[in-house]
């Protein structure tokens, strides 16, 4: 997988999930964020709208609480088994909005210790 690609996966979730670290640089540890429409208790950090990517129909907030690591071997295995269904990628400009207001959103630590390391974040 790529910095900036976005899949579903229909056997966990409705949600839009996009990886924001670059696994060429840590291939075990790939961070993850969901979307989830907008609503005033989700984190705010970070806030898409229609326009922003193809599946974004509405304000929608990156949920940063949720954001989670995996190895790519992991993700890979699942594009090969139909289970992760790849969507269009984030452009550039988008994934970077969404790299670096991590660092205002309530990510877990070890994740945005992944980002701070990789240089997405200060």
């Amino acid at each position: 997988m790529n910095a900036g690609d976005t899949f579903l996966i229909p056997t966990l979730d409705d949600h839009l999930w996009i990886v924001i670290s670059d696994p060429a640089l840590d291939p075990v540890n790939v961070v993850l964020v969901c979307l989830l429409s907008w609503r005033p208790h989700h984190d705010q950090a970070c806030i898409l709208e229609q326009g922003d990517h193809a599946f974004v129909k509405h304000s929608t907030c990156v949920q940063y609480p949720w954001a989670r690591t995996v190895a790519d071997a992991r993700l890979e295995e699942l594009k090969r088994d139909g289970t992760l269904r790849l969507k269009d990628p984030l452009s550039a400009n988008i994934l970077e909005r969404i790299r670096i207001s991590a660092a205002n959103g309530d990510i877990p630590t070890g994740c945005f210790d992944i980002l701070r390391r990789q240089g997405f974040v200060p």
